[in-house]
């Protein structure tokens, strides 16, 4: 995942409005698109000809105000393609509007999926190996978070063990199509001369949203989980006022939900350095770390 945003409602300090880019083997998506969103694609050198999804969490400008023009730049660049985009209830007519209002017309299907989750996780996407699912955040007006969640890998062939049996390519063929064959005078089955798979990864983004204890369930044992941290405690009353959470609110939702890593952003312009808010966030949480943009964060197992 690499960060292209981490400013809240203004640009200030250096920082642009919320944006990232999620690459799964071929797959590309971009969560949400802030007013300076292409220019960071460009900077950064992302691929967004391979774009195939937009994953919008809300519609305050911060987070979409750059969306429509990136569907142009992506006409303009002769795109045939379909793209599809994700939000919540009132993202059809905000496109439209924008679209129409500016005589564009796109030369590839646009798919708009607009989604209201309640109590329950939506699975958005299913394919090659990935889903996301959409959950609802409390932010005022209909906000979506969204998890990227990798299915089960296979078991890896142990090269090693293969090789100590003498196997061959046809007798590695039967025992994958029957699960167990005769040999040496014993039954070998394909676990026994398999490696057991990694565990699944998976990313979850939450912004905007006040704290919120829900989360837990839908965030529940990520790998590394994106919240965000508009103030420090001092400004929780704030915070509550504008339905934005504090960094040690983002790290209690991730100690409360057993996430491997915490990755803070959506700062206040109040906050020229951002140290204060990791440091208030690694009191509760010590596994925290600054979103920065331009950075790329590999979402592994330790």
């Amino acid at each position: 995942m690499t960060v292209l945003g981490t400013a809240s409602a203004m640009p200030l300090h250096g920082r642009h409005h919320a944006a990232q880019w999620v690459q799964y083997g071929t797959q590309h998506f971009l969560i949400d698109c802030g007013e300076a969103t292409q220019y960071q694609i460009l900077k950064y050198d992302l691929p967004w000809s391979r774009l195939v999804g937009i994953c919008v969490s809300h519609l305050h400008a911060d987070h979409i105000g750059g969306l429509p023009a990136l569907l142009t730049t992506l006409h303009l660049q002769g795109r045939t393609r379909p793209i599809y985009v994700f939000g919540p209830l009132g993202l059809k007519a905000y496109l439209e509007a924008t679209l129409m209002g500016t005589y564009q017309t796109l030369r590839y299907p646009l798919y708009v999926v607009e989604v209201w989750p309640g109590k329950e996780a939506i699975c958005l996407w299913d394919a090659s190996g990935l889903r996301i699912w959409g959950f609802a955040l409390r932010h005022g007006v209909p906000t979506v978070g969204f998890r990227f969640a990798e299915l089960q890998a296979e078991r890896r062939v142990d090269g090693a063990r293969v090789q100590s049996l003498g196997l061959s390519g046809a007798d590695l063929s039967q025992l994958r199509e029957k699960g167990a064959i005769d040999w040496q005078g014993s039954r070998l089955t394909w676990d026994d001369i398999t490696l057991p798979p990694p565990p699944p990864r998976s990313y979850a983004y939450c912004s905007d949203t006040v704290y919120d204890k829900r989360l837990v369930e839908y965030v529940n044992g990520t790998t590394m989980l994106y919240h965000e941290a508009t103030f420090l405690s001092g400004q929780q009353e704030r915070a509550r006022q504008t339905f934005h959470a504090t960094a040690q609110e983002a790290a209690r939702i991730a100690e409360a939900a057993g996430v491997q890593t915490l990755l803070i952003g959506h700062f206040s312009a109040r906050y020229k350095d951002p140290l204060p808010l990791l440091r208030e966030a690694q009191a509760t949480f010590p596994a925290t770390l600054l979103a920065e943009e331009g950075k790329t964060y590999i979402i592994d197992h330790a």
